[in-house]
């Protein structure tokens, strides 16, 4: 548009508009626009492995790299993880070799599921071809199966093994197998395990995974109950397989699988009404301990019985901070999952106000803090940062402990005992004190009395 000229009259002014857009212009906008335009989602309605999302990286960006390990496109190519590129091609030729396996059968297994493995990332792959893409989905699930076919059963392990020659290098893996960033699809790594499977010596996958990530010190429970689980109930787990989406997704279902309608559920904002910390909670009468391994098949099963809260023992070290902020990184991305290892972190916050109520925690070994009482006091507030929370799975238990917390008599009466009754000479004192108290008053109205009777007496005898 152009203004051609301005005119006035009798006050008014009028402006004189010529319309001098160009219609092939717009035209060939439109069609660049149309053909930009994208009708199909962003991507796939079954995809689980994400980029984190910035807003949640930023707080801890090394909590969602690997260090040793590339597994899946994400992070593949880099320098750092080239020596191990190299391992994976070495266990690949092992197990080629051990099984007597053809290449070949590997390879068509997984063009097969080749565009569904497409599909479960969150990002489009159009850089890797076919024969890349495949290439890096045998890699990759053939290097982990081999490492944890050779951590259950050592003699599989070659004497120079460089995984498993030096002590802390198959931890370090375990630790970057657990990153949201860092999976491939586990119906892939499940196709590939079923044309290597010997029926003579292989468990099913989820019981071999879970036997490797128990030696985990932070996953031992969890892993060893949801493996028992499956021990005792054989008929589900074929069933349960096809709902598991990758290793990281494993792990969090062995934590919260026995948690379910356990807690009334409730929506959780600014208002809502959460539990006091834990030395307040103590002042308040309630008793902790910790639960025992019969107790509770989880971490998260956190029960209030009769005074006593009972909570699992949960070890806090430099690798739990990683898998947690993966765990509630996931639930954060993947809308099929509920946000429960996310109301985890928010309960534990609460419960653990400063470095006091970490000791304290600590002392009834409900924490197994590796890290000091200051870090490990901050270690859940900085969890979820930037995270949303719709519900909260703890909403029954805070109200539970809120209704006794607000019970003044019961807080006056555990102040009176841990003043009085903690100590045998503290006890003697008050008890010396109230004697001499009731002597006293005793006194008084023994004086009183005969004050009066002698007053008594003298009047009568004036009269």
């Amino acid at each position: 548009m152009a203004i051609n000229g301005i005119s006035s009259s009798s006050g008014h002014i009028s402006i004189v508009i010529e319309d001098d857009i160009d219609t092939t212009d717009v035209e060939a906008l439109q069609d660049r626009m149309m053909n930009n335009l994208c009708g199909d989602l962003p991507f796939s309605n079954i995809c689980c492995i994400f980029r984190v999302p910035q807003v949640l990286r930023r707080h801890n960006p090394k909590a969602y790299t690997p260090d040793v390990v590339s597994i899946g496109p994400f992070h593949r190519g880099r320098e750092q993880f080239q020596r191990m590129e190299i391992v994976k091609q070495w266990y690949l030729h092992n197990l080629l070799s051990r099984m007597n396996i053809s290449l070949k059968l590997l390879i068509e297994g997984i063009v097969r599921v080749e565009n569904r493995a497409r599909e479960f990332y969150s990002e489009p792959l159009d850089h890797l071809n076919q024969n890349s893409f495949v290439e890096m989905m045998i890699l990759d699930g053939c290097f982990l199966l081999e490492l944890f076919r050779k951590f259950r059963d050592k003699k599989h392990r070659h004497i120079s093994d460089p995984i498993f020659s030096m002590d802390c290098m198959f931890q370090y893996i375990c630790h970057d197998l657990l990153l949201l960033e860092n999976q491939i699809p586990w119906f892939v790594l499940n196709c590939l395990y079923t044309l290597t499977f010997d029926p003579k010596d292989d468990p099913s996958l989820r019981k071999l995974l879970l036997t490797v990530f128990s030696s985990h010190h932070q996953l031992a429970h969890n892993c060893r109950s949801y493996l028992r689980h499956l021990n005792n109930n054989v008929h589900d787990e074929d069933d349960d397989d096809d709902k598991i989406l990758h290793i990281l997704d494993l792990i969090r279902t062995s934590i919260v699988f026995p948690f379910k309608d356990q807690f009334d559920l409730s929506f959780y904002d600014s208002e809502t009404e959460l539990m006091h910390p834990a030395l307040a909670l103590s002042e308040a009468g309630v008793k902790f301990r910790r639960a025992s391994s019969t107790d509770t098949k989880s971490i998260m099963n956190i029960e209030f019985k009769d005074g006593t809260l009972a909570i699992p023992q949960l070890a806090i070290g430099e690798l739990t901070d990683s898998l947690f902020r993966n765990l509630i990184a996931f639930e954060q991305c993947y809308p099929g999952h509920s946000h429960k290892i996310t109301s985890y972190a928010v309960l534990m916050d609460n419960l653990i106000g400063s470095s006091k109520d970490m000791e304290f925690l600590c002392e009834k070994k409900i924490i197994d803090n590796w890290l000091s009482a200051e870090d490990a006091s901050k270690f859940f507030v900085k969890l979820y940062y930037d995270t949303v929370l719709n519900k909260f799975y703890y909403g029954g238990l805070c109200s539970k402990l809120n209704k006794h917390y607000d019970h003044k008599w019961k807080t006056w009466q555990e102040k009176f005992k841990r003043t009085y009754c903690s100590d045998p000479w503290k006890f003697i004192s008050l008890t010396a004190a109230f004697i001499l108290l009731l002597l006293t008053l005793l006194q008084t109205i023994y004086t009183v009395a005969q004050t009066c009777n002698s007053e008594n007496h003298h009047h009568y005898l004036c009269l």
